[in-house]
């Protein structure tokens, strides 16, 4: 800028130069008009005796043999013979005389002077329009070059405010007066910044927004670039690939190391055909919903968006309810069965035997018995909680029911029922779950229990319910089963639960019925110790 500002204060100066010799040439060319309108004049009013009153005038007979008439005559420019009216610039001592021929009395004479000029005429003022005309060309000069570092200034503002809207950054306003040459172009800036800032903020909302919905979307997203780099990916990704997703760009395949995902992903940025595949995940063993869209611009892959919806549950649910339609035919395949073939049996001529007659038909009671206990809990599983009738419950009265039932079955066994609690305990609940939980519990403690085994029950009062816990000093549980023995027909020992009637369906209910109360379910067991249940009802 420096340079073109340099050039540009020569070519002024230049132009100024320029311009100063051609008002001079200008104005010497009015002094010798104005010269030469004189002369015609002075023709008009003179007569061949006539004496000049100026010295430096002369009236020259032309047809004399004086030595000026020869002068002129032999001076004579077009070398052709002086004729009237006409003007010439001779030289005759060195310098110049501006010659006018007349006809004056019939005779041609010229009238001669030095020619004139600026100089000659008004020597002072020339001299003083020179150094005022060049006063003025350098205030203009100066003016110019004051206003042209100002202009470079306010531009260099300008481009560092253009420079940090470019970037993304807070723009600082450009000050500049209403007179300045880029004022309009200031404002339309301003303008741009403004709009630039505003539409930077909605972008940033809606990019937070964005963000959060992706932080908490269940299905994990990540998208990839042409360059195979990580644009974005959310946390849920991250746990579904066993890793931690770096914000900053990088390889996809820092983060994806299963070799289907990985060829399916570069398939789709080879061909831009967009593929849908169900796979397994090595680092986390979940199975996934894996949907590896292709984006376009331009005909051309820009970016791949790949999509993992975790089917682990869902898998996990359609198991437990194949095996649940598998366990519910073999458990009501058992006693139809046995119904079906101690009744052939009989119609086929036992019934005749009183004593095979007895037995068959105890029997078949028993197996109807366990067929209705099956359908009924199985209907009690279906059961919509929110149809519960819930009132006021005498938790401890509920207990010593259930105690008093079951008194018979824990003799035969030899197991003792210890039961700690307060003689009464009110709480607004359902009558019907409160029960389920209490006789299932207790149920489990005495039929697993070992024969002189113990079974204490202890029923405590919480803030808003009460704390009701089954401790037995049975076979215990595995570890590896105790996740499990609430599932739907899970049986630890499957032999010895048939055997004593057991439908695999009793802590399954009471799992379902602690949940529709709103409480919680835990156990803690020890092998050939004991088992403990505990449930804190709100």
């Amino acid at each position: 800028m420096l340079k073109h500002e340099r050039r540009r204060l020569i070519l002024l100066s230049l132009l100024a130069i320029v311009g100063f010799f051609a008002l001079g040439f200008g104005a010497n060319e009015a002094v010798h008009q104005h010269q030469r309108e004189a002369l015609k004049s002075i023709a008009t009013v003179i007569t061949k005796d006539t004496v000049p009153t100026k010295g430096d005038l002369h009236i020259v007979d032309l047809a004399g043999n004086s030595l000026r008439a020869r002068d002129l005559r032999s001076h004579t420019v077009s070398g052709h013979a002086p004729r009237a009216n006409s003007f010439d610039l001779i030289h005759p001592h060195g310098k110049a005389e501006l010659v006018y021929r007349a006809e004056v009395d019939g005779e041609l004479v010229a009238i001669t002077q030095p020619r004139q000029s600026l100089m000659t005429v008004a020597p002072k003022l020339v001299v003083s329009a020179a150094l005022l005309y060049w006063l003025l060309i350098i205030m203009l000069l100066g003016l110019r070059v004051h206003a042209d570092r100002k202009l470079r200034q306010e531009l260099l503002s300008l481009q560092t405010a253009l420079h940090a809207m470019r970037v993304g950054q807070v723009a600082q306003p450009v000050l500049v007066t209403q007179h300045s040459r880029i004022f309009g172009l200031v404002r339309e800036t301003q303008q741009l910044n403004e709009a630039l800032a505003s539409m930077r903020r909605h972008m940033r909302v809606r990019s937070a927004r964005f963000a959060r919905l992706l932080d908490y979307l269940p299905q994990g997203v990540m998208l990839i670039d042409a360059d195979r780099n990580v644009v974005l990916a959310n946390p849920a990704c991250g746990d579904l690939l066993g890793i931690v997703i770096g914000e900053s760009e990088h390889p996809y395949v820092d983060d994806v190391k299963e070799y289907e995902l990985v060829h399916s992903i570069e398939a789709v940025l080879a061909s831009g055909v967009s593929e849908h595949r169900e796979l397994t995940l090595d680092a986390t063993g979940k199975t996934v919903d894996a949907s590896i869209v292709a984006i376009r611009d331009d005909n051309q892959v820009a970016q791949v968006l790949v999509i993992l919806y975790d089917l682990t549950e869902i898998h996990h649910v359609e198991k437990m309810q194949a095996d649940f339609v598998a366990n519910v035919s073999h458990e009501l395949k058992t006693p139809v069965t046995a119904i079906s073939g101690f009744a052939e049996t009989l119609l086929g001529g036992a019934k005749d035997d009183p004593a095979a007659l007895t037995q068959f038909l105890e029997i078949i009671q028993k197996e109807a018995r366990r067929l209705t206990t099956l359908i009924n809990d199985i209907l009690t599983l279906q059961r919509n909680p929110a149809t519960e009738e819930r009132k006021t419950v005498n938790v401890a009265e509920i207990v010593q029911t259930t105690v008093n039932n079951l008194q018979k079955v824990a003799d035969k066994k030899h197991v003792k029922i210890d039961v700690t609690m307060p003689t009464e305990l009110l709480v607004t609940s359902s009558p019907g779950r409160i029960t389920q939980i209490v006789r299932n519990l207790i149920d489990n403690a005495v039929f697993y229990n070992r024969e002189h085994g113990v079974v204490k029950v202890v029923v405590q009062p919480e803030t808003a319910g009460f704390r009701f816990s089954v401790a037995d000093t049975g076979i215990g549980i595995p570890e590896a089963d105790q996740q499990r023995v609430f599932e739907r027909f899970y049986r630890v020992d499957k032999a010895r639960s048939r055997n004593n009637g057991g439908t695999g369906l009793g802590l399954a209910i009471t799992a379902e019925a602690v949940r529709a109360l709103g409480g919680s379910i835990s156990l803690h067991s020890e092998l050939n110790v004991g088992t403990t249940f505990t449930v804190v009802v709100p």
